[in-house]
């Protein structure tokens, strides 16, 4: 009997399990880097992506013999990507890869190999992911500050190109944080690259806005380098503050998104109160919306979103539209730098939770109705409050349902009891004042109402006399 068979079979099989169970590196999603930057007038423009190379006519083009590939000799045109094929990327990790073009120099590229950039890698402590030869990388992307660091290299002489020139503005990405601005007034957008590049004998301008210090370059030489793929950088949610839970309602959320580069065209927004990712089961799905809106408010006119519950955990993502179609789906709190306004009291950085109930109602009157200087006055709490057993329902406040808080801007009037649903005041100034009532519930939920009283001076005591 032959045994020498079933083994193979049985070892070769258990290799394929092997090969398909076993974990595998994760590789960082991509996005590319596209447009052209100016590398003066003796080298134009270095294009980033072949689809952005200048060929549809290159009878003006110097260096034309020189620039494209084999076979040599005059080219009058070509369809882009079909002759010469070159990319750059950026992943996720922050790693640039991938080579760019230009018709003097010819490729330069941005993946690093075993030759080591001029400073040894010293900008590497810059890196969120190690940026050095082991993993081809010659230059990295830092989102904290904005900042391009490290080289590229042009393959056929050698020439280094540092991208954080410590001689003039170096070469930054716009994020999604407008609070840290590359060029204030500049009208950079996020995805958009800005500053020069340097060598030993000139500099790379990667935006026509940023080239002197202004958009009016621009005119002469429209140029710019940029992240072509659609993403976000930032999600926030509910975006619903106490002062709007007063005046409007609390049981409603804002969902916002920053877009980190790309140009929106559409979006898509599902809200579940579990984490499964289906229309089926979310409590709100938008459907596909054309447009591009930043934020997306629950409750609203699509009848697949109804009002949300009361003192509930809800998970929401969003996806966006471009010419190409759909992003994949980001999960707020999963694959975003996210801001949680309600202070995640769950604990969960994946979800936003409504408000236990509606907010206190203050409400006050006042006795006399003729307000006088140097008079008392009674100001009396009729306010109400919400509590999480029906929170829609409006209770009277009494006992220790509700606090307190009055105030004037009255400097000089007398508060007799600031702190108690009854108090006296007498105010100091024939004007009109404000008197304001805060009340705050057993939740620490607070509303405040506010009245303008116009004070007056007593009328004087008139006698008459009759006259001799």
């Amino acid at each position: 009997m032959n045994l020498r068979k079933p083994t193979i079979i049985f070892f070769f099989t258990v290799f394929l399990l092997a090969v398909f169970l076993l974990p595998r590196p994760t590789l960082a999603a991509t996005s590319t880097v596209r447009g052209a930057a100016w590398w003066g007038d003796t080298n134009e423009y270095l294009f980033m992506d072949c689809l952005d190379d200048f060929i549809g006519d290159l009878l003006d083009v110097s260096g034309n013999l020189y620039a494209l590939p084999e076979p040599r000799g005059f080219h009058f045109s070509a369809d882009p990507c079909s002759t010469l094929i070159h990319h750059v990327y950026l992943d996720d990790n922050g790693n640039f890869s991938g080579e760019a073009f230009n018709y003097t120099k010819g490729l330069v590229s941005f993946s690093g190999t075993t030759t080591p950039p001029e400073d040894g890698y010293g900008f590497n402590s810059h890196c969120p992911s190690t940026c050095n030869s082991s993993n081809s990388c010659w230059a990295c992307y830092d989102e904290t500050d904005q900042k391009v660091y490290g080289w590229a290299r042009v393959v056929s002489d050698g020439t280094w190109i540092r991208l954080d020139s410590a001689t003039t503005t170096p070469v930054k990405l716009q994020s999604w944080d407008q609070s840290i601005s590359v060029l204030p007034g500049h009208g950079i957008l996020p995805g958009d690259f800005v500053g020069n590049a340097t060598t030993t004998a000139d500099s790379v301008s990667f935006n026509c806005k940023s080239e002197g210090g202004g958009a009016g370059n621009c005119a002469i030489r429209d140029y710019k380098v940029y992240i072509q793929d659609l993403k976000i950088g930032h999600m926030s949610a509910p975006n619903w503050s106490y002062g709007e839970a007063c005046s409007v309602g609390a049981l409603r959320a804002v969902l916002k998104w920053d877009i980190k580069s790309g140009t929106q065209t559409g979006y898509e927004v599902m809200v579940s109160d579990n984490s499964t990712t289906t229309p089926a089961t979310a409590v709100c799905w938008s459907g596909v919306k054309t447009g591009t809106a930043s934020q997306y408010s629950i409750p609203n006119a699509d009848p697949n979103c109804p009002s949300l519950n009361y003192d509930t955990d809800y998970y929401w993502w969003v996806r966006l539209y471009d010419a190409t179609g759909p992003t994949a789906w980001y999960q707020f709190g999963a694959n975003t730098v996210d801001t949680a306004t309600d202070g995640n009291p769950d604990s969960n950085a994946l979800t936003f939770t409504t408000y236990k109930h509606e907010f206190p109602s203050p409400f006050f009157t006042w006795s006399p109705y003729d307000v006088l200087v140097g008079t008392s006055t009674e100001f009396t709490s009729a306010s109400s409050y919400y509590a999480s057993g029906n929170p829609a329902l409006p209770m009277s406040c009494g006992g220790p349902n509700c606090s307190y808080a009055w105030s004037t801007t009255d400097a000089g009037a007398i508060i007799s009891h600031p702190n108690s649903a009854t108090t006296s005041i007498i105010f100091e100034h024939a004007t009109g004042t404000s008197i304001t009532l805060g009340v705050t519930d057993i939740d620490s939920y607070v509303c405040s109402t506010s009245t303008t009283l116009l004070i007056n001076y007593d009328l004087p005591l008139w006698r008459e006399v009759k006259a001799n």
